[in-house]
């Protein structure tokens, strides 16, 4: 991947902000830029290539020059219902705010094979009758009709955070309470930490990964992959 240049959407959430880390510490692009509502905070080694951009996604339209001449794209933007204020809130900012901006990258680089990978979750999908799943479902259809070369779908399960969320209710913390504990009975292989996934989302972007996904050729051309739960610990696990 030497020369080639990474963009990170949703740098300051529990997944983004460990991609970020690992990409850094691991070298393997040219340039990461990171686009978001605020900067991350970082002082490690490889700061030199960091690029920290700060939009307002709502006005997406006002800021497609940080858009342009990227070759790999992570996208980790998401929000929780509770964060958002309402369902319909929800949809605006999770599915929007991915879906807009990844319309204007094929746009303002036309030029260049983009691989696109987004982190979704395990159930995704479109045809759901609960918000959640269902949302996450319509963002992976309709990535695929953006027309990048490449699109690969990381499914993690229940995500174990680096720190407790303070923005949620108390009926969403003992829903995500008695999922943790159900998630502990059941097995490791139901949840995984967000460092994993972000060190999945890296390795698999460079090359180093013997994983097979579940993949497919889409009428427009994308290569459009699914990489499950199991598939993410393995390669999160990979020295």
């Amino acid at each position: 991947m030497a020369g080639k240049t990474a963009l990170v959407l949703g740098g300051t959430g529990a997944v983004g902000k460990t991609l970020v880390r690992d990409l850094l510490h691991n070298g393997g692009f040219s340039r990461i830029t990171t686009v978001g509502r605020r900067e991350f905070e970082y002082d490690g080694p490889n700061k030199n290539i960091l690029v920290q951009k700060v939009i307002d996604f709502e006005k997406v339209d006002d800021f497609k020059d940080v858009f342009v001449g990227h070759d790999v794209v992570f996208c980790t933007l998401g929000t929780t219902r509770a964060q958002a204020g309402s369902a319909s809130r929800f949809v605006e900012i999770d599915k929007g705010y991915v879906i807009s901006s990844a319309k204007i990258i094929k746009q303002q680089n036309q030029d260049r094979d983009i691989h696109y990978l987004y982190c979704s979750t395990t159930g995704a999908n479109k045809n759901s009758s609960f918000l959640y799943p269902r949302t996450k479902g319509e963002i992976e259809h309709e990535l695929g009709d953006v027309g990048f070369k490449r699109v690969t779908i990381f499914r993690p399960g229940f995500l174990k955070v680096e720190e407790e969320r303070t923005d949620r209710g108390s009926f969403e913390k003992y829903v995500v309470g008695a999922a943790i504990g159900f998630m502990k009975l059941v097995g490791s292989k139901s949840y995984v930490d967000v460092a994993t996934v972000g060190k999945a989302m890296r390795r698999y972007a460079v090359g180093e990964s013997s994983i097979s996904p579940d993949a497919k050729t889409l009428e427009n051309g994308t290569q459009f992959e699914i990489i499950d739960n199991k598939s993410i610990l393995e390669l999160g696990a990979e020295k």
